[in-house]
């Protein structure tokens, strides 16, 4: 098969974000004054839109000023904790020069994944947000869109996330899947929905094309 388009989750699976969101979650309740949850429940939602998680975390109370905390929080103090997953960046270039598109299809907000793009310099031909998709995964309507929007079909196309919902997504959006061990979930998890394929590092990515 010959890959025409590479669709890539953000979180986890270019950045690693995970310890800047349990932080931000965290001192979010202690400064809305609500429970502070354990790891485990944040993990369980985190790859939703932030106001859904939020909504599910504390379903008695306002999700939009919870998420409102949660982002000042994850671009100002826990900032600095958000890295570049290694060789993000050098894959997205060698796939590039190899005449794949690339899509980043993520739940974050516009604003904070800009911001990402434009802090690591991830190469990229489209980026379809949570505002962009009347709804989110795992659903496959964001990715399906990208396949749209990049002229593409999904014979011609494979998805790199790094949850099991990714994994849900990308069969229901009829692309080859790769799960990566890079965000929260370990391999046996990420098993348990039966990816195409499994990688420890995003460079394996380029032994599939």
């Amino acid at each position: 098969m010959k890959f025409k388009t590479g669709l890539f989750d953000m979180d986890g699976t270019l950045i690693d974000s995970s310890a800047a969101i349990l932080s931000s979650v965290k001192e979010a309740a202690r400064v809305t004054g609500l429970r502070v949850p354990a790891d485990k429940e944040i993990k369980e939602i985190i790859y939703l839109p932030s106001l859904i998680s939020f909504k599910i975390l504390y379903p008695d109370k306002d999700p939009a000023k919870f998420d409102s905390v949660f982002l000042s929080l994850m671009r100002g103090k826990f900032k600095n904790m958000i890295k570049e997953l290694p060789k993000a960046k050098m894959t997205l270039e060698l796939l590039r020069e190899k005449g794949i598109k690339i899509a980043i299809v993520t739940t974050k907000d516009r604003e904070s994944a800009e911001a990402a793009i434009r802090l690591f310099q991830f190469p990229n031909d489209l980026l379809l947000t949570a505002e962009d998709a009347k709804r989110v995964r795992p659903d496959p309507e964001p990715l399906l869109k990208a396949i749209e929007l990049l002229n593409s079909s999904a014979d011609h196309t494979f998805y790199c996330g790094d949850t099991p919902p990714d994994i849900v997504q990308g069969r229901r959006a009829g692309v080859k899947t790769v799960g990566l061990t890079t965000g929260l979930y370990t391999k046996e998890e990420l098993e348990t929905e039966t990816p195409d394929f499994i990688f420890d590092n995003i460079d394996a990515v380029l032994t599939i094309l």
